[in-house]
């Protein structure tokens, strides 16, 4: 689904320049309210991380990807944005840290109490068995579809197996995937309102 950027966000981008990412932890967030510019300074930004700024409805209006480790501190108004609620999202290898604001009447107010972590599910493969693993603190339910490319007429892939979980803090599987099914793979793991895909061969 491609993502439509409205006018106002586009002039958000070009006068502010937002950048880079969270690293564990928010290490400085302050707003200096004469000028309403939000000053953001990470400690241990690593290169290949995302910073994005996101609506209510997920729908991304800016995306930043990290090109230097170290500290970085940047300015920038979401003052220009529409009123509602937004949300910073800085995804890492194995989780995404999401930091809520409200905008209303050019005044930006972040949610410190409803900021959270969420965990990507991990999935590794040795030999002919996958495993996967994915700690979820708020007990969401989680779905894993595993397929297999087809080589019959071009078909794409095909599922073989499927498994929901529900109220769990922590899920840990070893799946074993036979020999007769060599070839390539695709995971697709639905959790947190979002889809987490793998592809791998065996």
């Amino acid at each position: 689904m491609k993502k439509v950027i409205t006018h106002s966000i586009c002039m958000l981008v070009m006068i502010t320049g937002i950048a880079t990412g969270f690293a564990n932890n928010l290490s400085s967030l302050k707003v200096e309210k004469e000028s309403m510019e939000i000053t953001l300074t990470l400690d241990n930004v690593k290169a290949g991380q995302k910073l994005s700024i996101k609506d209510i409805n997920g729908l991304i209006l800016y995306k930043k990807t990290i090109e230097k480790e170290g500290i970085f501190s940047n300015k920038f108004d979401l003052t220009a944005l529409p009123d509602g609620k937004y949300y910073f999202e800085h995804e890492k290898d194995f989780q995404i840290k999401i930091i809520p604001f409200k905008v209303t009447s050019n005044t930006v107010t972040f949610d410190k109490a409803n900021e959270k972590t969420i965990f990507k599910p991990v999935l590794k493969t040795k030999d002919n068995y996958l495993y996967f693993s994915k700690l979820d603190l708020e007990k969401e339910d989680v779905k894993i579809n595993i397929y297999h490319e087809s080589n019959k007429n071009n078909s794409g892939y095909n599922l073989v197996y499927n498994e929901d979980f529900t109220d769990s803090t922590k899920i840990e599987r070893i799946y074993s995937l036979s020999k007769i099914h060599e070839g390539r793979y695709k995971v697709v793991v639905t959790a947190n309102g979002r889809d987490y895909v793998e592809y791998f061969s065996i």
